[in-house]
C-alpha cells in the first residue's frame, strides 16, 4: 500500500526528492500549457469553421467554439498576464483536462447513435500534457470515466451504452498505467537534467555557481531588479599563502568558508565564483546599508575562523544601472580594502 501510496502521490520518487523536483516540473507545465492552449484554439477554430459547412461536424460546432475560445483564455493568461502563482497555473491546466473531458463526454452525448471515441483518444493523450503528480490526473481519468459510463446508460441504447462503459473503463484503466509509468520517467528525467545542470553551473568545491553562469546571466541583472541592485565583489586573502603553508587542502577549506558564508547571505541563485579567490554576490532590491552590514558580519564571521576577506561594494538604482560599472566600482573598493589589508604588519609575506 505504501508503494502504491508513493506512486500516486510522488511518482515513484521519494518526497524531499519530488518537491525538489516541483519547481522543474511547473516550469515544464507552463510550457507545455502554453503550447497546448495555442495549438489547439487553433484546431477548434478551424474545426468549427468547418463545421459551418459539413454534415456530422456542422452538430459539433458551438463545442468547438467553446473550445476555442476557452483555450484562447487559458493562452492569454499564461502567455500575456505572466500567470506566475504555482497553484494559478497548476487550476489553470487541470481545469483545461477537465474541460476537454466535459466538451468530448457533451459530444458523444449530442450523438447516441455513435460510440464514444473522443473520450478515448482524450484519456491516451491526457498523462502527456502536463507534468505533476499522477494522482490528479488519475482523479480526473475516473471522475470522467463515471461520468461517461451514467449518462450513457441513461441517454444512450443499451448495446452502445454498454460498449462505451467497456470501452471507458478499459482505457482508463490503460491511461492510469500510462500515467504511472511516464510520470515516473518524466520525474526521473527532470531529475537527470537538473543533475547535469548542477554539474555544468556549479564550482564543485565550493557550491557557488560558476564563472560560465557568471557571464551568462551577468546581464540580466538589471532586469530582475524592481528598485535597485547591490553588487558584492570578494576577494580572499591569504590563500596562496596558506596554500603554500598548510597545502591545498587547507586552502580549499577556507574558500568553502568564504563561499558558505556568501551563499547563507546571498543565496545560491545570487552567488559566483569568479576566479581562484574571487566571488562576486549580487542583491536585488536591497538597501546599500543593509548590504554593508551583513559584509561586516561575514567578515567578522570568517575571522573568527582565522580566515581574512578584503570586499567592495557597488549600489545603484534600477533607473541608472551599468551592470559593467557596478562590477568595475565593486572590484575598485574590494582592491582597496586588499591594499591596506597587506599594508598591515604581518601581513606583507602573505601577499599573493
Amino acid at each position: 500500500m505504501d508503494n502504491l501510496m508513493n506512486k500516486l502521490l510522488y511518482a515513484g520518487l521519494d518526497k524531499a526528492e519530488f518537491d525538489a523536483l516541483r519547481p522543474e516540473a511547473v516550469k515544464e507545465t507552463r510550457k507545455s500549457l502554453k503550447g497546448y492552449t495555442l495549438f489547439a484554439a487553433v484546431l477548434f477554430a478551424l474545426l468549427a469553421a468547418f463545421g459551418a459547412f459539413s454534415g456530422i461536424a456542422s452538430l459539433n460546432r458551438w463545442y468547438y467554439v467553446i473550445l476555442a475560445v476557452f483555450n484562447v483564455a487559458v493562452w492569454l493568461c499564461v502567455e500575456k498576464r505572466g500567470v506566475k502563482g504555482e497553484t494559478t497555473l497548476m487550476v489553470l491546466a487541470y481545469a483545461t483536462i477537465a474541460v476537454l473531458y466535459a466538451v468530448s463526454i457533451g459530444l458523444t452525448l449530442l450523438h447516441p447513435s455513435l460510440p464514444a471515441l473522443t473520450i478515448i483518444a482524450v484519456m491516451i493523450l491526457v498523462p502527456f500534457l502536463f507534468t505533476d503528480s499522477p494522482v490528479y490526473i488519475i482523479a480526473l481519468n475516473i471522475a470522467a470515466t463515471v461520468v461517461l459510463c451514467l449518462l450513457s446508460l441513461n441517454y444512450k441504447p443499451r448495446e452502445i451504452a454498454l460498449d462505451d462503459s467497456w470501452n471507458a473503463v478499459s482505457f482508463c484503466v490503460v491511461s492510469i498505467a500510462v500515467t504511472l509509468m511516464q510520470r515516473k520517467l518524466r520525474f526521473r528525467a527532470l531529475a537527470k537534467d537538473r543533475h547535469i545542470r548542477y554539474l555544468s553551473e556549479t564550482d564543485l568545491m565550493t557550491g557557488a555557481r560558476n564563472r560560465n553562469v557568471y557571464e551568462r546571466v551577468l546581464e540580466r541583472y538589471p532586469k530582475v531588479c524592481k528598485r535597485s541592485l547591490a553588487c558584492v565583489y570578494v576577494d580572499v586573502n591569504g590563500l596562496h599563502s596558506l596554500n603554500n603553508t598548510q597545502g591545498h587542502k587547507s586552502g580549499d577549506m577556507m574558500l568553502q568558508a568564504v563561499a558558505k558564508a556568501l551563499l547563507e547571505c546571498f543565496g545560491s541563485d545570487h552567488v559566483y565564483r569568479i576566479g581562484g579567490d574571487e566571488f562576486v554576490a549580487f542583491a536585488p532590491d536591497t538597501e546599500e546599508a543593509a548590504v554593508r552590514w551583513d559584509m561586516k558580519r561575514i567578515a567578522d564571521l570568517l575571522a573568527a575562523s582565522g580566515y581574512d576577506i578584503s570586499g567592495g561594494i557597488a549600489h545603484s538604482q534600477v533607473d541608472d544601472l551599468d551592470i559593467r560599472r557596478m562590477l568595475t566600482d565593486a572590484e575598485h573598493e574590494m582592491y582597496g580594502q586588499k591594499q591596506q589589508y597587506y599594508q598591515q604588519p604581518g601581513h606583507e609575506r602573505r601577499r599573493q
